[in-house]
């Protein structure tokens, strides 16, 4: 919710789904949940169709009309567009300079960087927690950046700076591999040896 820098992703793409659940952001992590549905679809709901187990208490709803403010009053939806697309920008900057990044995509602070390493995106995972920065790795090679809406580009700079560092370390180790790998062993009392 708000996270894309739209109220809900569909909206970036022209089209009205009949029927869309909220529910995690909703109260800011305070469990209630919410389906949102066009007039046809509620007309062919009626009473014992449908139940809900975070429908929506005093205490939950209150909370939920204090984030709905919150994201209003503080712009958060112009900031989540403003600063996911720098954080975009810098990714796309870091993947001209490391070809282990094939691919940066997302919406607003909804970020994925694909790497064509399994390996290397999880040891980019453990090396960014080391830095105290928290991503995570999903499909196995695509590194996910999910940060809080009110990040800042100061932010943003600290993590490329800390993925730069990252990828240039395995670069190096993976091409110091390599050299091994091509160099042949010296074989004592061979035409080598000296």
């Amino acid at each position: 919710m708000g996270r894309t820098g739209k109220w809900c992703a569909y909206q970036h793409y022209g089209v009205m789904p009949d029927i869309t659940t909220l529910a995690k952001p909703l109260a800011g992590g305070i469990p209630l949940g919410a389906v949102l549905c066009t007039e046809e679809v509620a007309r062919a709901m009626h009473p014992g169709m449908h139940g809900t187990t975070f429908g929506g208490g005093p205490l939950a709803c209150a909370v939920a009309i204090a984030v709905i403010d919150h994201i209003e009053r503080e712009n958060l939806l112009a900031h989540a567009t403003d600063v996911g697309d720098y954080f975009q920008t810098q990714l796309r900057s870091l993947a001209a300079r490391h070809e282990a990044i094939v691919d940066v995509r997302g919406k607003g602070l909804m970020i994925a960087a694909e790497l064509d390493s399994a390996e290397l995106a999880k040891l980019t995972v453990a090396e960014m927690l080391k830095r105290r920065i928290l991503i995570n790795c999903t499909s196995d090679t695509v590194l996910r950046f999910l940060p809080p809406y009110i990040v800042e580009r100061a932010h943003i700079d600290t993590a490329i700076a800390a993925l730069d560092e990252i990828f240039t370390e395995h670069a190096a180790a993976l091409s110091s591999t390599q050299v091994a790998a091509r160099t042949p062993a010296r074989t004592p009392g061979g035409p080598n040896h000296g």
